[in-house]
């Protein structure tokens, strides 16, 4: 019976080690919850090897899928066969040791996850933000991406690009759009291109972070009545067309929502990047409480034949208004670029970084509209000195290097202020004509402040009491017309049965 009993045990126990050891969680073990919740990416533990699917977003249904290993034997034909897996996939074994990188913003992804030493190739180096980065490169330890260079592409073990490269198996795609509708959704695959590095839980950690503290923010700012929210213009000039535009994609009207503004069209069904007539854009601009310029003023100081002495008096000029005070958020310092944080090229890190950390724009967006919410905060994208001196006020250099708080050393603590509901102030009316101006307006169900249709309804009530008023008149002048007996007692009788109205 005592063999029995121990034969038993030793088969549990083995089973019990078989198991454990059958389950290995390449890439790092992530929590269900933050498996790509929002869609961006899938991780499957399957036995000793991790699928990981990254997904096009909005109305891309386009994926690609990798396999990711953690011992020295790659998995073959017939152990991806078995879980269905094709055998076009790319295999990569884990963690990855050396890496290229396609596109600026993609290098913050692999940076935050905390593997920019891995980074040993980059498209374009001189663009980079990153202190560390910019450190890397001047020391040579990172180079210019080549891809004609087939000797450099056989060196690394894996490169992060932009854009999908079919056939490639050491290509990783990361999917890239700025018209998404959640501004959180694109920070997931630092989870996911963590799992690349052997470090999915430090993902998963550092996108908690940041995931909580833009929940934060949001949810302090949802209490600000609808009727009390600043309008927010965010505009380009395309010099190649010589027209202005209007950023109006589902991130720029989520993230401004997300930070207690409403963002013009008032009306719902403004196209992203459309085109703006000149008499639209002075009205648009005149009735903005705070304006968020994207203009590329790079070499562009002379216009038409003149040399302005600051972007701002050219941005201006093109917007068509001969004096500051003509436009009140530029008289109120109001006026915002991009360029807050750049490098010594004037890359700007809004440019850099707004993929992986729309926490830090949330931030931004609040504190020029409610500077006492946290009093003291400086601004990291939003450029405050663009409305009187121009460019950026902090240049980031390789010497700033484990220096200046940067990637997930700026990750802001957040504490929820349950008593916060904005300034109480009500937007000054709209004026002007056309969509931007009083006619344009339309209640809040289509992102307006309701003021329009406010209007309507107080001409409706006018209109009705001018007409009660008249037929007051016309029987008054009747009553006028009866014999003095008979007038008191038809008014007695009227008076008895009269109705009063509220």
């Amino acid at each position: 019976m005592f063999h029995s009993i121990a034969v038993l045990t030793t088969t549990v126990a083995l089973t019990l080690l078989t198991t454990v050891h059958a389950q290995v969680y390449c890439g790092g073990q992530i929590s269900e919850i933050a498996n790509g919740t929002l869609g961006g990416f899938k991780a499957q533990y399957l036995s000793n090897i991790t699928l990981v699917t990254l997904f096009g977003q909005n109305n891309n249904k386009d994926f690609e899928q990798y396999v990711l290993y953690c011992g020295d034997q790659a998995p073959d034909t017939l152990a991806l066969q078995a879980h269905g897996i094709p055998t076009s996939v790319g295999i990569f074994k884990v963690p990855l040791q050396s890496v290229g990188v396609e596109g600026t913003f993609t290098s913050s992804y692999v940076e935050v996850a905390g593997s920019g030493s891995a980074i040993k190739v980059l498209e374009d180096p001189q663009n980079v933000v990153s202190p560390c980065l910019q450190q890397a490169v001047s020391n040579g330890t990172i180079t210019a991406l080549n891809d004609g260079d087939f000797s450099q592409y056989e060196s690394l073990n894996a490169t992060f690009r932009e854009n999908m490269h079919p056939g490639q198996k050491k290509d990783i795609w990361v999917p890239t759009t700025r018209t998404e509708a959640d501004p959180l959704l694109r920070v997931e695959y630092i989870i996911a291109i963590s799992l690349f590095f052997n470090n999915g839980q430090h993902g998963e950690t550092i996108y908690n972070n940041i995931r909580n503290a833009y929940t934060t923010l949001k949810n302090d700012m949802a209490r600000i009545p609808l009727a009390n929210r600043k309008r927010i213009a965010w505009v380009r000039y395309d010099f190649s067309t010589s027209t202005w535009r209007l950023r109006n994609s589902a991130f720029v009207k989520k993230i401004i929502e997300a930070a207690g503004g409403v963002s013009f069209p008032l009306h719902a069904d403004g196209l992203d990047d459309a085109s703006v007539s000149a008499d639209d854009i002075k009205t648009l601009l005149v009735n903005a409480q705070i304006i968020i310029d994207e203009t590329d003023f790079t070499n562009r100081m002379t216009y038409n034949g003149k040399v302005y002495s600051s972007a701002v008096e050219l941005w201006r000029t093109l917007a068509g208004f001969l004096v500051s005070d003509m436009l009140p958020a530029l008289s109120k310092n109001k006026v915002y670029s991009l360029d807050k944080t750049a490098n010594a090229k004037g890359i700007s890190d809004f440019e850099y970084r707004l993929a992986s950390r729309p926490d830090i724009l949330l931030k931004d967006l609040i504190s020029v509209q409610y500077p006492y919410y946290e009093p003291g905060y400086n601004t990291t994208f939003l450029n405050d000195d663009f409305s009187t001196t121009g460019g950026p006020a902090t240049r980031l250099g390789a010497s700033d290097c484990g220096i200046v708080p940067y990637n997930t050393g700026d990750i802001p603590q957040v504490q929820p202020n349950p008593y916060f509901k904005g300034d109480e102030d009500v937007p000054p009316p709209l004026i002007g004509n056309g969509i931007y101006g009083a006619g344009g307006e339309q209640d809040n169900n289509g992102n307006g402040n309701g003021s329009g249709k406010k209007t309507g309804i107080i001409v409706a009530v006018v209109c009705v009491a001018v007409v009660l008023g008249a037929a007051f008149a016309f029987a008054f002048f009747k009553w006028g017309k009866r014999s003095k007996e008979d007038r008191f007692i038809e008014l007695e009788e009227e008076m008895n049965n009269e109705i009063p109205l509220h």
